[in-house]
């Protein structure tokens, strides 16, 4: 069922258009306001499809109403009646997308013309909502589990996975960006990508593209992405999927490219298939792995290290052509580090460097790194001391979140404050608290506004506002994805 609300000042006209719309063929919850402002507070506090307002009212008019509901909701669809027909009216119409200019009196037969235009026009694109915006309470978990093969798909993708169409995919982290940058990219994904037939929302700020086969235009991504203000993504072009196996599967391979991420800088663009060009430089991927091996080294953080030289050994292996002394130049610089961080004799540097370089294959100067790593970081010693160390990061990181919720904060800016690399903070962050940072961020961001909507009477734009959203359609989709239900109805039912 839509939900309708009228505006205007006289009590006739009201019923009036009240009874105009009984007579339908649809079903309507109706709303009414005397004034433009009741009219704004009626939107704040209720999900309305139609705006059906008169001009000329006290405190605030039409014209000023349409102009401020235009720019706080955008699927809201706006109708006006006017006993005037005035040039500049019809002119601030067609500026803020009024889909129509009624003039006083109203002939029925056209009122339930354009009525009807007007339905058929917010059910499409409801429904095409419904495929770029996931259905149901906080789906979140359930479409993880399914992409990861641990549970069943929701029943609308499945419908959608029948194998009848072949999906080109992409997938897209931007989780490091700001608020501002990902509500942009939410807001302009499906007008700058026309072939698109949904966008899924796998975890916070990271999302899965589903399109319609045809050309891929990668400067096309980047400009959009450049667009958005979006600084440092990671996409990943993958296969083609008609099955709901087939896309667990493409997905899971470019889940695993994902790790690159943090090895990366500024927008970047990978494929799947390793036979495409511009799969990335290898050369810069190398170099930021060596950087979180630096960073884990000098926090004296064994596991890291010994994650990150798994992905370097990884890495190196899948570009065979580097030199033998190109990869044992890259190791004497990290055994350099260890010596500089440790309290062994410098003298000893020479006998362990001629050992490296006497190894004959990758997999025994990796397991020659892991042993002298842990032998020369005091795994005992260091885990205590260190995980004191960190638990005071963590500490600084909570402050700074509670304290600065209301910014525009991410990742980066967080990690800039307490001196770490946001890969390293985002792996020392995960282990200690048990979430990504970016995922607490938005729940405390959340919690704060469950408050407020729930301890007065505020708007809820102005709440998106002062949690840390400027962008109110934004805020509306992350509460709905989260908390299952939308702010408005969370406000209504009090839960």
């Amino acid at each position: 069922m839509l939900s309708v609300l009228i505006a205007d000042d006289e009590w006739i006209e009201r019923e009036g258009i009240s009874l105009l719309l009984e007579q339908s063929p649809y079903e309507f919850q109706v709303y009414m306001a005397e004034n433009g402002e009741e009219a704004m507070k009626c939107l704040e506090t209720h999900a309305v499809d139609i705006l059906f307002t008169d001009i000329k009212m006290p405190f605030m008019d039409g014209l000023e109403l349409l102009v401020q509901a235009n720019q706080k909701f955008k699927g809201l669809k706006i109708v006006i009646f006017s006993a005037f027909a005035d040039f500049s009216y019809a002119k601030t119409a067609l500026e803020n997308r009024v889909l129509h200019y009624f003039l006083k009196p109203i002939d029925p037969d056209e009122f339930q013309n354009i009525l009807s235009e007007i339905v058929e026009t917010v059910t499409r694109e409801q429904e095409d909502s419904r495929r770029l915006q996931r259905p149901g309470a906080g789906t979140e978990d359930v479409i993880g589990a399914f992409l990861h093969k641990e549970g069943s798909p929701p029943l609308w993708l499945k419908e959608m996975l029948d194998g009848r169409e072949t999906f080109r995919l992409q997938l897209y982290d931007i989780q490091d960006e700001k608020e501002t940058a990902i509500a942009s990219f939410y807001e302009g994904i499906r007008d700058a990508f026309v072939l698109m037939k949904s966008c899924i929302t796998v975890s916070e700020g990271v999302f899965l593209l589903l399109l319609h086969k045809g050309d891929e235009n990668a400067p096309a991504v980047m400009e959009f992405l450049e667009h958005c203000g979006v600084r440092q993504a990671c996409v990943v072009m993958g296969n083609e999927a008609s099955g709901c196996e087939e896309l667990q599967d493409s997905f899971l391979q470019m889940e695993e490219m994902l790790r690159f991420h943090f090895f990366m800088d500024g927008n970047q663009l990978l494929y799947v298939n390793e036979s495409n060009a511009g799969s990335g430089s290898s050369e810069q991927i190398i170099e930021r792995i060596v950087k979180e091996i630096y960073h884990g080294v000098d926090n004296k953080n064994l596991p890291y290290v010994t994650e990150n030289l798994t992905l370097l050994r990884e890495e190196l292996r899948s570009h065979i052509m580097d030199s033998q002394i190109y990869v044992k130049y890259l190791y004497s610089n990290i055994l350099k580090r260890l010596f500089d961080n440790s309290s062994i004799a410098y003298g000893d540097f020479k006998t362990y460097l001629d050992s490296l370089f006497e190894e004959s294959s990758l997999s025994g100067i990796h397991k020659m790194m892991l042993a002298l790593s842990s032998q020369f970081m005091e795994t005992s010693v260091t885990e205590e001391a260190g995980g004191f160390e960190h638990k005071k990061v963590i500490r600084s990181v909570i402050e700074i979140v509670e304290q600065h919720y209301q910014e525009d904060i991410s990742l980066q800016s967080i990690a800039e404050e307490v001196y770490l690399s946001p890969s390293y903070l985002s792996y020392l962050f995960k282990k200690e608290v048990g979430v990504s940072l970016i995922k607490y961020i938005t729940m405390t961001r959340l919690d704060k506004a469950k408050e407020l909507l729930l301890s007065g009477n505020m708007k809820i734009s102005d709440i998106a506002a002062k949690v840390g959203y400027q962008n109110y359609s934004y805020f509306n989709i992350t509460f709905k994805n989260n908390i299952g239900v939308s702010p408005a109805q969370f406000r209504e039912h009090g839960r």
